[in-house]
């Protein structure tokens, strides 16, 4: 009996790790397995957010929401969300988003969303309990207990025909472990803890199943956050959550009726987090208690409130715009084409984006791979370019080898594109190389630079005009950048390109400071 629930366990992870089902994306699902190492994280989690647009769009969106930014102090680009919020943030941000997409999926979705808002409101409780409790990492806090439900979320998202069968089985149960144990042989915690594992999603969750008892605080507040999540369901006035509540004053030092109004304020805070996430169906599942349902307006209110809407006055839709300071969206939403909507010149965020640069460095958390983050994204963003590329020197310096971009539809292929640094037939980028200088390719160059636009160059520039520029450090030129506005077709003029300059000189500095940490 015992070998044959393995291996329906492990034919449940096989076909949810190996198939590919749509519990994440396969940004989301790199983004999971990144790991808090201090330096190289904090890079890796901008470049894979910066290579997926829909995802870049909703990250920057929720960064500026008050709950994660309560001064709205306005964050425009991936790397100063990166910077001020925080790993963990963002990468609880990430995974939010992915679990909210799940819903869009699979025959059962009314208990997906059921199963995304108990994740929600428990990793909402968690956080706040090890914040009141002065523990470390409850952002690390949050992720754990919102994956605590991963297994069945992946689960209900391609469950078919067994999801049914559980479904029917659980008027003959206590409750839904014994539902599943009798149809699957297993309690879906149990995928949860493959998952995480194969996944490799949160050393603090794999430490949760070890640690039963919670002694471990912050282990403590995960399980305390997901017992409420579950019992409220209840209703706030049960005997589970009054014995949840006591457990929970005497953990925080907190008298029951502080406990009491934390929880739900928390709960009600769940509910408006995963709405702004996008998953309004959810939300509407946390139980929210009574004393925290906004009363509805009188029919007064709402007349002055639609007159003011109408009139832009005070208290408009428009002057809360305004003063949220949100940014647009700098990318379209999912399924409009991108080529409609190119960055325009935006000095304000070019401003953030070399202040961002200079708090890098004096923060000793800097390497080159966030520092070409931020000047990438500053060039493209904030000078307002189509496209933008690094291209790395290989270490025998003969060519170079395509590594960031931003703008291009197809980034696989330009990571693959190899441009030769020394080859018989020189080009733009070796020029460079030699004269290590700025250079601006015009719509009709001279006739000493002609010949410098190779066929091999075409693959990146096309026939249009672009900007050129080198990354050194110490002098040792490591890289060049390259820029252009040709999809869009929008002229290329001087103080566009002085910012282009600016920028590089600005990174070469950043580089060399770094290197001498």
């Amino acid at each position: 009996m015992g070998n044959g629930v393995e291996q329906g366990l492990d034919l449940w992870v096989e076909r949810l790790v190996k198939e590919n089902m749509p519990i994440f994306s396969r940004t989301v699902q790199c983004i999971a397995g990144t790991t808090t190492r201090e330096n190289s994280s904090l890079s890796e989690l901008a470049w894979a957010i910066l290579e997926d647009p829909p995802l870049t769009v909703q990250v920057i969106r929720l960064a500026n929401s008050t709950y994660y930014n309560p001064y709205s102090t306005r964050i425009s680009t991936v790397s100063r969300a990166v910077l001020r919020l925080g790993f963990n943030v963002i990468k609880g941000i990430c995974l939010s988003i992915g679990l909210v997409e799940t819903v869009l999926s699979g025959l059962h979705k009314n208990k997906l969303g059921l199963e995304v808002a108990r994740a929600f409101h428990a990793a909402v409780q968690a956080r706040r309990i090890a914040i009141l409790k002065n523990l470390p990492g409850p952002e690390e806090i949050f992720i754990a207990a919102l994956l605590s439900r991963i297994g069945k979320i992946a689960f209900w998202c391609s469950a078919g025909q067994v999801g049914t069968d559980i479904e029917s089985a659980m008027p003959d149960c206590e409750n839904e472990d014994q539902a599943e144990v009798k149809v699957l042989g297993f309690k879906l915690e149990r995928l949860t803890q493959r998952l995480n594992q194969e996944w490799k999603l949160s050393d603090l969750l794999e430490s949760s199943f070890r640690d039963n008892h919670g002694t471990d605080p912050r282990i403590r507040s995960i399980k305390l956050g997901c017992a409420v999540a579950q019992a409220s369901e209840e209703g706030w006035d049960c005997h589970r959550v009054k014995k949840i509540i006591k457990e929970a004053a005497d953990f925080m030092n907190l008298s029951e009726q502080e406990t009491t109004e934390t929880l739900h304020e928390s709960a009600s805070a769940a509910a408006e987090i995963t709405a702004s996430y996008g998953g309004t169906e959810s939300s509407r599942l946390i139980p929210v208690p009574e004393s925290q349902k906004a009363p509805p307006p009188s029919p007064v209110q709402t007349l002055e409130k639609s007159a003011r809407d109408l009139l832009g006055g005070k208290g408009s839709r428009l002057e809360e715009q305004e003063v949220r300071a949100e940014p647009p969206p700098l990318w379209p939403a999912q399924g409009t084409e991108i080529k409609h909507h190119y960055p325009k010149p935006d000095p304000g965020l070019q401003l953030c984006s070399l202040r961002d640069l200079s708090s890098l460095v004096t923060s000793k958390k800097a390497d080159l791979n966030m520092v070409l983050s931020i000047v990438l994204e500053g060039i493209y963003h904030g000078i307002g370019m189509d496209s933008v590329l690094f291209m790395v020197l290989a270490p025998d310096r003969k060519h170079f080898q395509g590594r960031y971009a931003l703008g291009w539809t197809d980034k696989v292929h330009v990571q693959n594109v190899r441009i030769g640094a020394e080859s018989e037939v020189p080009n733009v980028f070796g020029y460079v190389l030699k004269n290590r200088n700025p250079i601006w390719v015009t719509e009709k160059p001279d006739n000493s630079i002609k010949p410098l636009l190779t066929q091999e160059l075409s693959v990146i520039t096309g026939s249009g005009p672009f900007f050129a520029m080198p990354v050194a450090i110490k002098g040792t030129i490591i890289g060049v950048v390259y820029s252009d506005r040709n999809q869009s077709r929008r002229n290329l003029d001087e103080e566009s390109f002085e910012n282009f300059v600016f920028f590089g000189r600005q990174a070469n500095m950043s580089l060399d400071a770094l290197s001498a940490i």
